[in-house]
Order: C-alpha cells, then structure tokens, then sequence
C-alpha cells in the first residue's frame, strides 16, 4: 500500500483515474459514537480536499455487524442504510463509506460493468459470509462476472493478533465445512484455564472470494495489522476498546 500522512491508498487502484478512494490513519476519527454530525462533515470536507473531489452524496450505513449489502441506487440514496454492512452502486459521485477498527474493510470494483462497492467485515460478518454476499448482488444487480472483480482488503487485524476462545473456533469450523477451515486456525496458549486460538478471517474471506469465482491475482491484501500498527491505525483491540474508527471510501468520477 503506498502511505501518505492521514491515510493509505493501493497502488493497483490509484491506476484507474475514475476512481479515488482511501484508508484514513488515526489523525482522523469516525467514531459516530463520539463524533458530533458537524464533526463527521468537516473531516469528510477535509477528505474531499485530499482527494481533490467534490462528493455528490456520501453514504455511511449504520453498521452493526450483519451481512446485509444493499445496491445504492437514485431511488434510495438518501436512505440512512440502517443495520447495513456493505454497499454497491454503479453511480457516479457516489462515495461509499465503512467504518472500522480492526475489522476487514474490503473494496470491491468492476471496471468492465463499472460498479464499486465497499464491505464491513469483522469476525460475525466473515462468519455469515457478507463479501460473499456483496458479489452475488453485484452479479445479479449490474451483470457483473466474477471473473472481472477486484477485491481489496484493507488494514484489519491479522491472525497475528486475533486471539479467540473455542466458542468461536468451533462456530468458523460448522459454518466454512466447505474449505479447509484448519489452515486458518492456530491453536495458541492456555490462559486463564481457557484454550486460545488464532484465526486468519483475511485468509477466510479471500478463500471464500476464490472459490466463488474471483481470480486471486485480483484479490489484494494490504498485509497491515491495525493491532500491530496502533499508533497509525484505530484498533479496538489496541485500544482496549477505547479507540477510534478508521473509513474506508471509494468513489467513482
């Protein structure tokens, strides 16, 4: 990923001039929770001026961990997109926003079939397979094929880092039955009488994104850990729990 001060593009995106999009550093925060709605439109005004744009509509669902992804169209683009985690357009000027601190943000573009989309996957969201579901409705929605699709994972936290209890463990293992789930899983140290583990849900998603036809030349991984990387990036884990949210944002001209 090329770095700037406040943020943080992919190289390979930067080479489509209809397109602008970003991964903001810890300088800026999106925490709706702490944010006032004047705050909120003076960082996106700020992020207009880095990018050089102008946004025609911003739409920044109201996440909450589902599966749900909606398709942004002139009918609905003033909808507040609630209880939604992901969202596709193939409108101009339409800027696509995600929220996230650790979780994968996942970038999505078709350049034959001009469509973007942008998807909010943590942990519940990986499990119920969310990126899986932002491709099935850019295939049924705009005619796209699978083939043509790019995904880009931004920064999230990696296996490294992602330690899990066995409840959990066991919920990947039922659920993707239909991958070789133990790749992604290492078993960690005991702690507190409780088994630990490590799982690779970045590794998950693009396996999911293979099988469903994505080329995997055309899946990018960013390969930075938010945790790792707390004194850049807003990571819940880093934090305690107390920190920020970084956004994802992409936008066609």
């Amino acid at each position: 990923m090329i770095e700037k001060d406040k943020y943080y593009q992919f190289e390979e995106l930067t080479k489509y001039e209809n397109l602008v999009h970003m991964f903001t550093k810890k300088d800026i925060d999106f925490n709706r929770k702490v944010k006032t709605i004047d705050e909120l439109e003076s960082q996106f005004s700020e992020i207009e001026t880095i990018l050089g744009v102008k946004f025609r509509k911003i739409v920044f669902p109201y996440q909450e961990h589902t599966n749900i992804v909606k398709s942004v169209t002139e009918e609905n683009l003033d909808d507040k997109f609630l209880s939604v985690d992901g969202t596709i357009t193939n409108l101009k000027g339409v800027a696509l926003v995600v929220s996230a601190a650790d979780c994968q943000s996942i970038l999505l573009y078709d350049d034959k079939k001009k469509v973007i989309g942008n998807v909010h996957s943590g942990w519940k969201g990986t499990l119920g397979r969310i990126i899986q579901n932002a491709i099935d409705l850019m295939v049924k929605e705009y005619g796209s094929n699978t083939r043509d699709i790019m995904a880009f994972i931004c920064p999230s936290i990696l296996k490294c880092c992602f330690e899990v209890d066995e409840d959990v463990v066991n919920l990947f293992k039922n659920e993707f039955n239909d991958i070789e789930i133990e790749k992604f899983i290492t078993k960690g140290l005991i702690k507190e009488n409780k088994q630990k583990y490590y799982i690779d849900t970045v590794g998950i998603n693009k396996e999911v994104l293979i099988n469903i036809g994505l080329k995997e030349d055309n899946i990018v991984e960013s390969n930075i850990c938010s945790k790792c990387n707390s004194d850049k990036i807003h990571s819940h884990r880093g934090s305690n729990g107390s920190g920020g949210r970084n956004i994802s944002i992409i936008m066609m001209k």
